[in-house]
């Protein structure tokens, strides 16, 4: 009988925050999106985040409390509800998410698939070709296939975070502490790593996959022999390596340093203290060649190889205007009522806490104050790997170059939050041995609120809102499909547009090929012609032509410039001038999209 009542409240708990999820889940599913959306967030049905708040906080608060596999189905409720949020797109039936780049990354998974384009042409081909699996295995558009692909990468990554600390701890409190740093998708900073088609942000979410299989690597005792990479593990350590540098090279080149930085620790080790347990972990070096010989062999034979490093080396010599983008960027910000100073506190409050919280870990790891020999071992492997990291971070700051710096942050963030929910664990499990009050019991109930709040912080950045004053990333069915007919039907005028004349659209719906041989696109009004502000009228856009143009307006763009720019830019009287002006026509409107004609 007694086992009957064991864990009812953990029990029921589970029960319902299942039900909750799933309920939200279907609501949300059967609340498409109709037209563009400002905010993924505001639009999405309420009920959807009232089941998924109390999924988590329930999944937490078990996995928390509870010291038996209750704990693992208390993570699987909080992972499984994190997936959720991150697949909003396609539960929501979204036609796309990602306006720039991913719209580009579309057109060329399209020229791969038709064979316009062979695959080995591409510098990182990895997610392209996967959504040409997912769309010819299971027959879904190709762009939904894209979405379907990156919901499956942020799934290996909330899987293998936890995965990844369960080979060096041996506390199963420091595992589930990790899965809930995990839960807070620190990596994705929303500036340049991304819930999206985006190649660099899909290879930082595959790192934890090959942490995990280092791990299992070097402190494999008994291995079974495998020719030439020594253990099963060593197998498929070398298959990932390769894996993440045909995702994306740049991330595969961070990998490289990660790397060293563990043989340069193994070697000391092997060196000066040949009895450490450091000294017998299986040495990297072998996976290190093996990674950076791939490397070598593929990446620069493609010809946009090596522009970061170009890039970075001549803004750092020669270029006078570094800072000047971040400059002009928080003056803009200021005039819509926002700072640097805030938008950082959003974006990267949580992670640096972890940061810190990380820090201190990895430099008790250096002075050898971390329990667990293999803990403490990847404490120092993570603090030396992480180093060269920092100075890269550094320097593309420094330069100001392309955002670059939080492509670093991001890759960075990934040890840092295994490392961190490591770290918060065992702070938990010491002040548990000095207060009147378990670790899983009311001290867990402390961090569960803690990183509740965590977790409301960080999911409220995952997607673009004017919350950060960002737009959705959200492309609608209608903007493709007005820009579609626009293009088919365009005679000789020139394509202009707001900020761009269109050309990632064209990448979509042509493929990058054929739009980028096309010769119909302009450029966009802001930044190329004095068209903006109180110039932005239909009077002054006949002026500064020097003949005829098409100018595409999307929902997408007048909600962007009016209600999260709040018409700095582009004012809303601009745009009415264009329904009244002689020689500016209107001649394509519906779905979103209207397109005008001036002449």
């Amino acid at each position: 009988m007694a086992r009957t009542f064991a864990h009812r409240p953990e029990k029921a708990a589970l029960v319902l925050g299942f039900c909750a999820l799933a309920v939200g889940v279907f609501i949300a599913h059967d609340s498409p999106a109709r037209a563009y959306e400002l905010s993924i967030y505001r639009a999405t049905p309420l009920l959807f985040w009232v089941g998924s708040g109390i999924a988590l906080f329930l999944g937490v608060g078990v996995a928390v409390s509870t010291p038996d596999w209750y704990r693992s189905l208390g993570l699987v409720l909080g992972g499984t509800t994190v997936l959720s949020v991150a697949s909003l797109p396609l539960i929501r039936g979204y036609h796309f998410y990602g306006p720039g780049d991913s719209l580009t990354h579309l057109g060329w998974t399209k020229d791969i698939l038709s064979g316009a384009m062979p695959t080995y042409d591409l510098l990182y081909p990895g997610t392209h070709t996967i959504a040409i699996v997912v769309h010819e295995a299971t027959g879904v558009p190709l762009a939904r296939a894209m979405l379907v692909m990156v919901s499956a990468f942020v799934l290996v990554y909330l899987l293998f975070v936890p995965l990844g600390v369960s080979v060096v701890v041996d506390d199963d409190r420091s595992v589930t502490y990790a899965a809930l740093a995990g839960f807070l998708l620190l990596p994705i900073n929303a500036i340049s790593v991304f819930v999206m088609p985006h190649p660099t942000s899909q290879a930082i979410l595959f790192l934890p996959l090959v942490i995990y299989l280092v791990a299992k690597y070097v402190t494999a005792t008994n291995p079974r022999g495998v020719p030439l990479f020594g253990t099963g593990a060593g197998a498929l350590l070398a298959l990932s390596s390769l894996a993440i540098v045909f995702v994306h090279p740049q991330q595969a080149a961070n990998l490289i340093l990660l790397f060293g930085g563990v043989v340069f620790v193994q070697f000391l080790y092997r060196l000066f203290h040949d009895e450490h347990a450091i000294a017998r972990h299986r040495p990297l070096y072998a996976q290190t060649f093996f990674l950076t010989a791939m490397f070598l062999a593929w990446s620069p034979f493609h010809q946009r190889s090596g522009g970061a490093v170009k890039a970075l080396i001549s803004s750092l010599l020669s270029d006078p205007t570094a800072g000047a983008d971040s400059a002009h960027a928080a003056a803009s910000l200021s005039q819509l009522g926002g700072s640097i100073k805030l938008l950082f506190l959003k974006l990267f409050l949580v992670s640096f806490v972890f940061l810190v919280i990380a820090g201190f870990f990895m430099l008790g790891g250096l002075f050898n104050r971390v329990r667990g020999t293999d803990a403490s071992a990847f404490s120092k492997y993570i603090a030396v790997g992480t180093f060269p990291l920092g100075i890269l971070f550094v320097a593309f700051l420094a330069a100001s170059y392309g955002q670059f710096h939080f492509r670093v942050l991001g890759f960075i963030m990934v040890p840092i939050t295994m490392l961190g929910g490591v770290a918060f664990a065992r702070g938990v499990g010491a002040l548990g041995t000095k207060l009147p009050v378990r670790p899983d019991g009311g001290l867990g109930a402390v961090a569960a609120v803690l990183f509740a709040v965590m977790l409301v912080l960080s999911l409220l950045t995952v997607f673009h809102s004017p919350y950060m004053y960002q737009p959705s990333g959200q492309v609608s069915d209608g903007e493709m499909t007005g820009f579609s007919a626009a293009i088919s039907h365009r005679g000789d005028a020139t394509f202009t547009g707001l900020r761009a004349p269109g050309e990632r659209y064209s990448d979509a719906i042509l493929g990058f090929e054929r739009s980028r041989d096309a010769e119909f696109r302009g450029e966009g009004i802001y930044g190329n012609y004095n068209a903006t502000e109180e110039n932005f009228t239909a009077a002054r856009l006949k002026r500064v032509f020097d003949g005829p143009r098409y100018l595409p307006v999307t929902q997408a763009a007048r909600e962007r410039e009016l209600a999260v720019y709040r018409g700095l830019r582009f004012p809303k009287k601009g745009f009415r001038t264009l329904e009244s002006r002689p020689g500016v026509n209107r001649v394509q409107s519906g779905g979103g999209f209207d397109l005008y004609y001036i002449r």
